[in-house]
Formats: C-alpha cells, sequence, structure tokens
C-alpha cells in the first residue's frame, strides 16, 4: 500500500506531500519513492562503521523527478547536499557520505552508498 509521508522543513516555512512506498529495507531512515523497486542490498555493519550499497530501479520515474525528490526528502532527515553533479548526489551528515549515484538512465537505476565521511 503506498503511503503518504508529509515532512516539514523549516527552512521554507510549509509542509509538502512527499509520495514514498515506505522506506528502502538497507536504509530505514530513506524513504523509498514511489514508483521505485529495491534491489538486494550489500551491507557491512559494526558498531564503529556501516557500509550499505542498494539499487533501485524505476521504468516511470524521470531523473530529474528523483533527484527534485531526494534534494527535498534527505535535507529535511537532516542530510546536507555537499555536491551535486549531473549523474550524482553527495551528502554528509555527522560521520556518514551518502552518495546517490544514476548508472542508468532509461530506466532509471540508482546506486545508493552509505559509507563512512573521511575528511
Amino acid at each position: 500500500m503506498k503511503k503518504l509521508f508529509i515532512l516539514f522543513t523549516l527552512f521554507f516555512g510549509f509542509s509538502f506531500p512527499v509520495y514514498a512506498d515506505g522506506f528502502m529495507s538497507a536504509f530505514e531512515e530513506i524513504p523509498l519513492q514511489d514508483g521505485f523497486e529495491e534491489e538486494e542490498p550489500l551491507s557491512f555493519d559494526t558498531e564503529e562503521v556501516r557500509i550499505i550499497e542498494q539499487y533501485i530501479t524505476s521504468t516511470t520515474v524521470s531523473k530529474d523527478d528523483f533527484f527534485k525528490f531526494y534534494r527535498a526528502t534527505l535535507k529535511s532527515l537532516g542530510w546536507n547536499l555537499v555536491y551535486s553533479y549531473p549523474t550524482r548526489l553527495g551528502f554528509r551528515r555527522e560521520d556518514e557520505e551518502l552518495i546517490l549515484n544514476i548508472e542508468i538512465e532509461d530506466p532509471l537505476v540508482v546506486l545508493f552508498t552509505l559509507r563512512p565521511y573521511e575528511k
């Protein structure tokens, strides 16, 4: 069942609806955008560090809609955008880095990578 998440951003002073199927299985704090299917994640998790990679795919979501959704959603969840390239976004929060890398545009195939942030 589709869920509607209402996320509030103090930066803009209003709320906006964000559509998601739920949360990604490997990233319990990151919503899965409506229209995407998940692949089996690869993860390494200890008390000191976690490294996770997971592919998501969609035949209905455009690259622009994907970037718009995750820029807004991740910002509202405390992730800071640190770089933006035509096929890649990089975010940081505390001591972790989250990279969203578009590997194929049609159909849209995106690799999410979470790893420790190395200063």
